[in-house]
């Protein structure tokens, strides 16, 4: 598989060099600050014909402050460029001539004087843009991130889906490693994320980066690949900042407020975030047993809690003179609930006799809090050429006190479960970059990333008035991961094409501590992963990409850990310490098309997996279902993605996106045959609508097919949302209304087929939901 991998990547770069010479040519330039003379990201640049002011094509800057136009006739152009709250400016006219790339230079934006006037709002889409090695996603004018979480915010992203629980998968699987800032965070590990992006307001996240196919600068960590969560970032010269609120169905309401003071050299920002939710789960368990006896369970599990958690985020960026940098930001979350749960139990023999009728109640009382402080120091060499230190130290602990009685027609009893779960992370970065000229980049670095994991369950069972430890039951485990690893990435463009190759390095060491048992189980292991993304614009409109990597999924603490959690006495979840990382092989080849508001991209993928891994559920001989994982032999997968976005006339845009995707795994070591395969597919449909001016309608509408599981299936499902949106420009204000699944519809439905085993399980949560908040937009910058 792998040969065939670089043969085609072969073939690609030899085309590169026998076709090399382009008749089109290249525009480059630098957008900075007027004051600061800090490069200024996401800002707007047009590309204009200067003989009749004719529109060519648009784009951003990058992070460093460049743009770039590839595959540009030759004739006389200019640009016109602008930021939010800065003035709109246009460069000189320019001729593209003989050169292979024109470096227009450095042009600087000024903060406007002058207080906003009315704004229209077009009702536009948040922005998409296509980079050499990912899709970025701009929050813009998205309602859900005025009233929603980040959850919610990313059920609206092409080639994301979010379930009910709110896991998180793209394209079709859950194995995706999510980010923020870049960075790994505490908050996104295996068993919180979920519970995490429902608490973080979708208003603080500026951005998302869907990266499908990372480079080598990231870790190779996830299946399907990387989605990046940029925090938003306040640029405006002196005093701005947002205040929002909102008030929801079922008791729930969030509030924000945002602050920031750019001095030039000094940006203190700040930021506090409160939010109460509602979560009230409704599952159904239907399963049939049949081995040597024939016999039928049903459970029906409903719960409520409301939620509160609060978020307090502080940072400083002082430019320390023009060629030195710190920046400086810590956060901290706490979140508290009281959660009640009540399931209840019916198990029928072959004869539908009743042979066991109970119900288990559940008081929990839970709390988790986490802290991140972080520094980084850059220090410029020249123009495009630095070196960046940073380090992060961030935990997260949450302690479950859970209290149990179950009353049956067997007998009454009642049990305490503690359950301790922590995590705690340092990381450490140096980055060395370096630009030679318009055509060649180069990113060397090294990472330290050192996790620790604690889960911790204690239980205890009532015996007379008093509560005596279960020895059985209680269980401390700890789990120890220490990544050392260097990564290079090369970047080369050369008229019409675009090369970025990578490199990585890594040395891993696992160590999980079973104190229980005390046993130690240990797995080191030494592995290189190679990246390769390469582009060709054919023209102005046109554009090819073709990109691979090999990726890892490494079993996170929850799947090694082989301690159950007794929830439900009859359904466990246990980990297995001997699992093997994920290997992946993953090709990409796409084709974009853009002309004026209009963007098409079609993608090509394929994924081949070495020791899968899956969730396998079985019967114990007590009759207990268990669920572990284990690594299958292989797998494959392969599909087509399609996205359009695009504006019909000035009250209408559209982002419409399909996927169809073929999944196969080699299910042997299972008892089936061979291999199980199945297609699948999903679409989405995002509209925005402005009905008059300074209004916003907004549709979201999303469908899942069924999708094949290792022991069964997971049924499809089907969701809308809508909102409106009126600002009011004069006194900076905007007021929101939102509605999620109208239709009540948003469910999760997972079937297993076995021979000894026919299940069911049906999780409905309370999704339909409705939101009205107002918002405020402040900044002191006035007229002088």
């Amino acid at each position: 598989m792998a040969k065939r991998i670089w043969i085609i990547i072969a073939c690609c770069l030899c085309r590169q060099f026998l076709y090399g010479v382009d008749s089109k040519h290249s525009v480059v330039g630098l957008i900075v600050d007027g004051i600061s003379g800090q490069p200024l990201e996401f800002a707007d640049v047009a590309f204009y014909r200067a003989a009749d002011s004719v529109f060519v094509r648009g784009n951003v800057t990058d992070a460093d402050g460049r743009f770039a136009f590839a595959a540009v006739e030759a004739g006389t152009y200019y640009v016109e460029y602008s930021f939010v709250g800065y003035e709109t400016h246009r460069s000189p006219s320019f001729k593209v001539e003989e050169q292979r790339t024109l470096d227009v230079g450095t042009f600087y934006l000024h903060p406007s004087l002058e207080e906003l006037g009315e704004v229209v709002v077009r009702g536009r889409r948040s922005t998409y843009e296509q980079h050499i090695d990912r899709r970025v996603f701009n929050v813009g004018s998205d309602l859900m991130s005025t009233s929603g979480s980040v959850s919610d915010l990313m059920r609206n992203i092409p080639s994301v889906q979010v379930d009910v629980e709110g896991h998180v998968s793209l394209r079709g699987s859950e194995n995706v490693n999510i980010l923020i800032d870049g960075k790994p965070s505490t908050l996104m590990n295996a068993r919180t994320r979920a519970d995490a992006l429902r608490q973080i307001p979708a208003s603080e996240i500026e951005r998302i980066e869907v990266i499908t196919n990372p480079s080598a600068a990231y870790k190779p960590d996830g299946v399907s690949g990387i989605i990046n969560l940029i925090l938003r970032k306040e640029k405006q010269k002196g005093w701005s900042g947002n205040v929002s609120a909102n008030v929801g169905t079922g008791g729930r309401r969030n509030a924000t407020l945002s602050t920031a003071y750019n001095a030039g050299n000094v940006t203190l920002s700040a930021s506090y975030g409160i939010r109460r939710d509602l979560y009230e789960p409704h599952i159904s368990d239907n399963r049939t047993r049949d081995d040597s006896t024939l016999a039928y369970t049903s459970q029906l599990t409903t719960g409520r809690a409301h939620p509160v958690s609060h978020i307090v985020r502080a940072g400083v960026d002082w430019k320390m003179d023009r060629n030195d940098r710190l920046q400086v930001n810590g956060n901290y979350t706490r979140t508290h609930f009281i959660r009640t749960e009540n399931i209840y139990t019916t198990d029928l023999n072959a004869r539908q006799d009743i042979t066991y009728q109970g119900v288990r109640y559940r008081y929990d009382n839970e709390n988790v809090k986490g802290w991140e402080v972080g520094s980084s120091y850059t220090h410029t060499f020249g123009k495009d050429h630095e070196l960046t230190a940073d380090y992060s130290y961030s935990s997260l602990e949450g302690l479950e006190d859970n209290q149990y009685a179950t009353y049956s027609t067997d007998s009454t009893t009642k049990d305490n479960t503690q359950i301790w779960q922590a995590y705690y992370q340092h990381l450490f970065h140096l980055i060395y970059h370096r630009q030679f000229n318009e055509h060649l980049k180069l990113d060397i670095g090294y990472e330290l990333d050192a996790l620790q994991t604690d889960l911790n369950f204690h239980v205890q069972n009532l015996e007379g008035d008093v509560f005596v430890p279960d020895r059985n039951r209680t269980n401390d485990f700890t789990n120890n991961e220490t990544n050392h690893a260097l990564y290079a990435t090369m970047e080369y463009k050369q008229g019409a094409w675009g090369l970025l190759f990578g490199i990585s390095p890594e040395l891993m060491r696992i160590k999980s501590h079973l104190h229980s048992l005390d046993s130690i189980v240990t797995n080191d292991y030494w592995m290189v992963y190679p990246t390769l993304h390469v582009s060709y614009a054919i023209d102005e409109q046109n554009e090819l990409q073709l990109n691979y990597s090999l990726r890892v999924n490494r079993p996170e603490a929850d799947d090694l850990n082989p301690f159950p959690e007794y929830q439900n006495p009859l359904t466990l979840k246990a980990g297995n310490p001997y699992l093997k990382p994920e290997k992946v092989h993953s090709v990409e080849a796409g084709y974009q098309w853009r002309k004026g508001g209009t963007t098409v991209l079609g993608t090509l993928y394929y994924r081949y997996v070495t020791h899968k891994l899956t969730a396998v559920t079985r019967y114990l001989p007590t009759g207990v279902l268990l669920t572990t994982k284990e690594n299958l032999n292989n797998g494959s997968s392969a599909g087509a993605e399609f996205i359009l976005n695009t504006a019909v006339g000035k009250w209408l845009t559209l982002n419409m996106n399909g996927n169809l995707f073929y999944d196969q795994i080699d299910a042997t070591r299972l008892g089936y045959g061979s291999r199980k395969d199945a297609v699948a597919w999903s679409a989405s449909l995002n509209a925005d609508f402005t009905p008059f001016k300074n209004a916003l309608i907004q549709l979201n509408s999303r469908y899942l097919s069924p999708s094949l599981l290792a022991q069964g299936k997971r049924e499809g499902t089907f969701t809308t949302d809508i909102g409106a949106k009126y600002e009011i420009p004069r006194l900076h204000l905007s007021f929101t209304a939102t509605l999620s699944d109208v239709f009540n519809t948003f469910k999760k439905v997972y079937t297993i087929d076995t021979p000894q085993l026919q299940q069911r399980l049906e999780q409905k949560m309370n999704t339909r939901v409705f939101y009205i908040g107002i918002a405020w937009n402040f900044n002191t910058l006035k007229q002088k």
